[in-house]
């Protein structure tokens, strides 16, 4: 027996080996440890001074590129590398860009291998093999004090830090991890070589170093010794096997309270024959209260705090439980908050032990604030009534473009079905020939730059037709600012549409004659002018007063006169080119533009036919009438550059000359002495006539 102990290995060599590879290893486990949260504290320091850098640079720089101040923020860029030290700093200005005719203007600071930095003013493929080489990069945009984005700012950092800090954390920890584990190793020899022989007391202060429960606290040492290793190892598997019940007991509560914790529940324990409940510090939580400013705490707690109509509620599905037909409770109810709102909960339990007559003793369960849940689905059922009852069309896309729904206002203001709007392309909405490339362009240039566009678009229908409405659409993006769909909100404003067009018809022509009135002539001789002055031609303007209109007026009658006006209106509209303007004053007076004439002399044709036109008889109520015209013409260009009111008074003077001299006649602006002149016409008796007098 002594000879097979003698032969035994050796339990000190073997232990002291297993020690000293354990300690090893959790030494081992400890330095990559540190060497792990070192190296991760340094990538976040990195993270940080470029995200500190990107910050600043992005606030200071738009006040400097919106005013172009490109030699002040050049400067701060080459201040900013060099104080943090970054591996670069690129900035793209758009405003400067756009100057130059070029996607942005760019400028940067860039270090290289002696530590000196460089100036970038383009990425070529040096500098973009260089910023490859970069160890951590980010990027911000420099937004504008109007919202707009100006540019975006570049910094990039290198990893020199992070590798002299690791290599110099890795030796320090390798020369601690060989120190103490080789002290340790040397200490726990020395006691094992003390104390391991000492058998008996071992096991006597094993048992003596107990818990309050009475169970050791440490195991028996095991002996080399047959007798006292049986000993040793029968105590051991009973301290095991209590430790690992007990083990077992904590984790379960363990695994308990972080459920209860991390589904953020209240719990509750009723004694359903007695009326005693117990609640946790969360339930009152909920509810804003604290345990202690419910006490005295029972089931008239819960009933005091919940809603008065569903109690009832709570009250049939508690006996419906307790009569088995449902397995568990589960109940939807309002309770009232500390601050006197309403807070929706989910109470939830089930009976867990009952008497020898079946009935309830004792039933525990949960609750959970849903509040927000209510809320959410509240507010789902407002969107889902908007969307059915709205008088506005509304459009549901995906991403790419895909019609996901429409609702009954689409259809009815389109005439399309639902079936025949969904799965289409969003395309056909904007397929218009109201519309060219360039608005549908702008269109998705809005909703990719700012997520929203809103504006007129005119909408085909199913029948071929088209209408005018006013639209908005809105991306709608999720928690990653990765756009899910687009909503497209429009109305018919065909309405509108109609009243501008009255109010402009009211607003620039006559209401009588239906011809420009002075407001529109204003406008068409100023643009005459413009035109006349652009391309070298010639302006003639005409100022017209009727002779004899009077007394038509005074013998037939306003309406005898009012309908003599509208047929010479009409006359005149015929008579003239489709380039010239016929316009009324008011009364009898009208002002006629002839533009585009190669010379002044061109223009005599015309009046000839105009003087024609206007002195032929009219028939008025059974009886032929005929009035004749006074005309007073001036020409653009003159010796001096004039404006538009100017002309109007120099024709109007040489009308006034024109009645003074007999009437039925035209004459033209002398610009020298302010006068008229030209030669007098009698009513024509054919057009050859007119022509032949006026020359």
């Amino acid at each position: 027996m002594a000879a097979t102990n003698q032969g035994g290995p050796s339990l000190l060599t073997r232990t002291t080996l297993i020690v000293v590879a354990v300690i090893l290893v959790v030494f081992a486990f400890h330095a990559l440890y540190v060497y792990t949260s070192e190296r991760s504290e340094i990538i976040d320091d990195i993270e940080l001074d470029v995200a500190e850098s990107l910050k600043r640079l992005s606030k200071s720089l738009g006040p400097f590129i919106e005013s172009y101040a490109v030699n002040e923020y050049e400067s701060l860029v080459t201040t900013e590398a060099a104080l943090k030290r970054h591996f670069a700093v690129i900035v793209e200005d758009f405003e400067m860009g756009e100057i130059l005719g070029q996607p942005y203007y760019l400028f940067g600071q860039l270090r290289q291998g002696d530590g000196q930095y460089v100036d970038v003013q383009a990425r070529d493929t040096s500098v973009t093999e260089q910023l490859d080489q970069a160890f951590y990069a980010g990027s911000a945009p420099i937004i504008g004090s109007s919202g707009k984005v100006l540019g975006e700012v570049w910094v990039y950092a290198s990893d020199d830090i992070l590798v002299k800090k690791l290599d110099r954390a890795l030796l320090e920890e390798l020369f601690t991890v060989l120190v103490l584990a080789g002290i340790l190793s040397l200490l726990l020899t020395a006691v094992l070589r003390r104390y391991f022989f000492n058998s008996i007391l071992g096991i006597d202060a094993a048992l003596k170093n107990s818990d309050q429960e009475g169970i050791p606290k440490a195991p028996v040492p095991s002996f080399r010794y047959r007798e006292l290793a049986v000993l040793s190892n029968g105590i051991n598997t009973m301290l095991d096997s209590i430790k690992g019940s007990r083990e077992n007991l904590k984790i379960e509560r363990r695994r308990l309270r972080n459920t209860i914790i991390g589904t953020r529940s209240g719990i509750w324990e009723w004694n359903v024959q007695t009326g005693e409940t117990v609640f946790n510090e969360r339930w009152a939580e909920i509810l804003g209260y604290s345990l202690e400013e419910l006490a005295p705490i029972s089931i008239e707690t819960w009933m005091t705090l919940a809603h008065p109509e569903d109690l009832q509620r709570s009250s049939e599905l508690l006996d419906k439980h307790f009569r088995g037909e449902l397995d568990y409770y589960e109940c939807e109810a309002r309770m009232r908050h500390k601050n006197g709102h309403w807070v929706w909960i989910l109470d939830r339990g089930s009976v867990q032990s009952w008497d020898e007559h079946g009935r309830p003793l004792v039933m525990y369960g949960t609750h959970q604030d849903i509040t927000e849940r209510k809320q959410a689905e509240a507010s789902l059922s407002m969107a889902a009534g908007v969307f059915r009852h709205a008088r506005e069309g509304i459009v549901l896309t995906s991403a790419g473009g895909i019609i996901l729904d429409v609702n009954s206002a689409f259809c009815t203001l389109t005439g399309y079905a639902r079936s025949e709007a969904v799965d289409q392309n969003y395309e056909f909405m904007l397929a218009s020939d109201h519309h060219n490339q360039d608005f549908r362009k702008q269109v998705l240039s809005s909703l990719e730059n700012e997520g929203v566009w809103s504006g007129e678009c005119w909408i085909p229908c199913r029948n071929g037709s088209v209408f005018p409405t006013l639209m908005t659409i809105a991306a709608v993006s999720n928690n990653d600012n990765a756009i899910e769909h687009y909503v497209t909100l429009f109305a018919d404003i065909s309405h509108l549409k109609q009243n501008e067009e009255q109010l402009r018809q009211i607003a620039h022509y006559d209401a009588l004659t239906g011809l420009p009135n002075r407001l529109l002539l204003s406008e068409r001789l100023r643009h005459a002018v413009s035109t006349t002055r652009r391309h070298g031609d010639v302006l003639a303007v005409v100022f017209m007063d009727l002779d004899g209109f009077k007394a038509i007026n005074d013998t037939y009658g306003h309406a005898s006169g009012d309908e003599l006006l509208i047929v010479l209106a009409r006359r005149m509209q015929t008579t003239l080119r489709e380039c010239d303007t016929v316009a009324r004053l008011g009364g009898d007076e009208f002002v006629v533009l002839l533009p585009e004439l190669s010379s002044g002399t061109d223009c005599k044709p015309i009046l000839t036919r105009l003087l024609a036109a206007l002195s032929a008889p009219v028939d008025l109520a059974g009886h032929s009438v005929h009035v004749s015209a006074s005309l007073g013409v001036t020409l653009y260009p003159q010796a001096q550059d004039i404006d538009a009111d100017i002309l109007l008074r120099q024709a109007d003077i040489a009308m006034y000359q024109a009645k003074q001299r007999g009437k039925n006649q035209v004459r033209f602006f002398n610009g020298m002495d302010g006068s008229a002149f030209n030669s007098r016409l009698v009513p024509p008796a054919s057009s050859d006539q007119s022509e032949k007098q006026l020359d």
